[in-house]
């Protein structure tokens, strides 16, 4: 090919900057680590294990098998805190997907991801679904009251601790916190009711 039918390279460099301007702009992330270079498009926050994406919970699309066995715990829970089931329906999806085999490293236990501890100041066995979910709600409850029906301070209590969020006078500054609270407003955000498809 000679290039004499072929725009000038300065041409094609600027068609190329006005493409790449058009398009919808997007974070992206670049971390160099033991496994060589890895890319995170979107907002990202540094764990002890390295970068890691921080995605809004995206609403289900349809029941799972285990949505469809807490959601009648989530109501009765609900019942007797007095809290929506769909609050609590949020917070179990943000901390476990609704698995009651989860354990995190720190030890938390189940749908509501309860602190061993936790769970026995609550007298609730956290191995047991209807216990963890009880012992949840229960313990959300209490933020709930703590922080004057301020939702977003109780989910921030629920994640870091009542003394975290008393020492900031607000949502802690800690990424994995907003991001927490940012993840269940948008899931009822979301979402209609527990039984919405």
């Amino acid at each position: 090919m000679d290039g004499s039918n072929s725009p000038p390279l300065w041409s094609a460099l600027a068609a190329g900057l006005v493409v790449s301007f058009a398009a919808p702009a997007s974070a992206q992330v670049i971390e160099i680590g033991p496994a060589g270079i890895s890319t995170i498009n979107g907002p990202a926050i540094m764990t002890p294990e390295g970068l890691a994406p921080i995605r809004p919970a995206p609403a289900p699309t349809k029941k799972s098998a285990r949505h469809a066995a807490a959601a009648p715990l989530f109501v009765t829970a609900g019942g007797e805190v007095e809290l929506s089931p769909r609050l609590l329906e949020a917070v179990a999806y943000v901390e476990s997907r609704f698995n009651q085999q989860a354990v995190s490293k720190a030890g938390a236990v189940g749908v509501m991801q309860l602190m061993p501890g936790t769970a026995a100041e609550l007298g609730v066995d956290p191995h047991n679904p209807e216990g963890n979910i009880r012992g949840g709600a229960g313990y959300l409850r209490r933020m709930v009251t703590l922080f004057g029906n301020n939702l977003e301070l109780a989910l921030a209590a629920y994640n870091a601790g009542p003394a975290a969020v008393q020492r900031y006078g607000g949502v802690p500054p800690y990424a994995e916190t907003r991001a927490y609270v940012d993840a269940v407003m948008d899931y009822l955000a979301k979402t209609d009711t527990p039984e919405t498809n």
